[in-house]
């Protein structure tokens, strides 16, 4: 709107006929202002300022200088505008970088800063190589969307080539968990039996409630699973058992809490790096992570004899596709007990191999391995009711 001595209000050319126009608007408390490059532009962008003032949406990000916005500031607008399925995951993956390097402009970040993140992150052996290519899969689009939106020139994710990723699913054999066992006191081992007795996802486990706990039914609710609905896990005899004598029922609204704060959950990757990974160093176990408790369930259940379909139920698959990469296991076990009834020799096919477990070892089947834990009659039914097979009563 012009005023009576025909200037323009809220918009001034500085220095006269220098064709550099600037906007000025009072917001929270101070004077804000900005800078175009001709007149209509400056017009134009005080009508918008002063209409996102009345109706209290003025933001200071949305119109900062476009090269120089915050990696924070940017992914919380990329959030806020998307509709993405896995929202959730978007959410968490935004919530590392701004941690990490949020206050840092877009323009300064290079491709050699994300190249020793990266780096670091293997390093450490808390993630593994696939969740490490998620973070910088998101980070990627995050930078796309920028240079799309005219605020970087290029893409410093451009240079960083993904991790390999194991393409076998890595589990525990029969050696490893009694090494693991040995190399961790009996309170700590309890979280770990409860991770390959129940399949839990890690976050799931430690942020377990008693209130979703039924010891009378035998089951476990997850109420906000990563498959996005509630699931109901059933427990078997030895994770129901080691609930029945957890201490945590009278103290805690927790399953697992805080060892010094009752009042809280146990920090998981606190528990992860002090406890379980320098056990797996002791035990000399390589290349497993706290999600390998979890391919350790579902293997040791497929192998039992496990339906791939029951499997999915158990471990709260959205897709079949997702369970079916314990699909070999089932076919080798399933070939080996055919292989008992030939007339070529006594336990397996001569043309068979014994399957081997990923460190190296012979992978006791069936009958086999449950005689191997010391059960003599009725052992078919423990392959039913404790798949998991790593202990007796608790």
């Amino acid at each position: 709107m012009a005023r009576a001595n025909g200037k323009d209000r809220g918009i001034v050319e500085k220095p006269p006929g220098s064709g550099r126009w600037w906007v000025r608007v009072h917001a929270h408390g101070r004077e804000r202002r900005y800078r175009c490059d001709s007149k209509g532009q400056a017009k134009a962008l005080y009508g918008r300022l002063r209409a996102d003032l009345r109706e209290e949406k003025f933001f200071p990000e949305k119109y900062a200088a476009k090269k120089d916005i915050t990696l924070r500031a940017w992914t919380d607008r990329c959030l806020a505008g998307s509709a993405n399925r896995g929202l959730r995951n978007e959410k968490r993956y935004g919530r590392f970088w701004k941690h990490l390097i949020g206050k840092r402009l877009l323009r300064e970040v290079t491709t050699e800063d994300l190249r020793r993140v990266q780096a670091r992150l293997r390093e450490k052996g808390e993630k593994s190589a696939g969740t490490v290519n998620r973070y910088f899969a998101y980070l990627r689009r995050v930078f796309s969307l920028a240079a799309k939106d005219g605020l970087l020139d290029r893409n410093p994710c451009s240079g960083i080539k993904l991790l390999p990723e194991a393409k076998r699913t890595r589990f525990l054999s029969d050696g490893e968990i009694a090494r693991l066992k040995e190399a961790m006191s009996p309170k700590d081992w309890d979280l770990v039996a409860f991770a390959i007795e129940s399949g839990l996802r890690r976050a799931e486990q430690f942020n377990l409630r008693w209130e979703d706990v039924s010891l009378d039914a035998g089951t476990l609710t997850i109420p906000l699973p990563k498959g996005g609905r509630t699931r109901h896990v059933p427990l078997t005899p030895y994770a129901l058992g080691m609930l029945r004598k957890a201490d945590s029922f009278l103290v805690s609204p927790w399953v697992f809490p805080a060892p010094t704060k009752p009042s809280r959950p146990r920090e998981s990757q606190a528990f992860v790096n002090r406890v379980f990974l320098p056990a797996l160093d002791e035990a000399g176990i390589e290349g497993a992570s706290w999600h390998t408790l979890r391919h350790t369930a579902a293997s040791r259940r497929v192998m039992a004899g496990a339906d791939l379909t029951s499997v999915q139920a158990f471990l709260g698959h959205r897709d079949i596709a997702t369970t079916l990469r314990y699909a070999h296991l089932s076919q080798t076990h399933l070939r080996e007990a055919v292989s008992r009834g030939s007339l070529g020799g006594e336990g397996r096919a001569e043309t068979g191999n014994p399957a081997k477990n990923p460190d190296g070892t012979g992978t006791k089947t069936g009958t086999d391995a449950i005689r191997q834990d010391g059960a003599g009659k009725g052992s078919e039914r423990q392959a039913v009711d404790n798949p998991a097979g790593i202990g007796g009563a608790p």
